[in-house]
């Protein structure tokens, strides 16, 4: 699957439970032998994973060593367009990567924020871990 995992401010509760399953998805990833998608990523997307991370008060240097696995193993692209799709502005460069990267889905925790688009589907972390994991 060739995707883009949105990520989103957990509330405490999800802070605090370390197996939610945007984590999962993300550790996943990281693991390249359990690995089966491509993470879709933009320069504008990696700027908003760390501002986010440093929102979460993560420490800079697992932050730096996040950033820094994304941008060896993710896919790297450039959008040749905008989009103004997302009742929250923010959220529209993953549209954008999701189209220059000819993705399959958008995976986030805030699907009301991402209507369907150019026929990538919008999958939340449970949805998209069971379709990783297969039946």
């Amino acid at each position: 699957m060739r995707g883009i995992q949105a990520f989103f401010s957990p509330t405490r509760k999800e802070q605090a439970v370390s197996a939610n399953p945007s984590r999962l998805l993300l550790e996943r990833w990281l693991d390249y032998k359990k690995r089966s998608f491509d993470l879709i990523l933009t320069e504008d997307i990696l700027d908003e994973y760390k501002e986010v991370l440093n929102r979460l008060r993560i420490r800079a240097a697992h932050t730096g060593n996040l950033i820094a696995s994304l941008r060896r193993g993710g896919v790297l692209v450039q959008p040749w367009y905008s989009v103004e799709i997302s009742p929250d502005p923010a959220d529209n460069i993953f549209f954008a990567a999701a189209v220059a990267g000819k993705a399959q889905a958008i995976i986030t925790s805030n699907p009301k924020h991402f209507p369907p688009v150019e026929g990538i589907r919008i999958l939340t972390p449970e949805d998209a871990q069971k379709e990783l994991s297969g039946p």
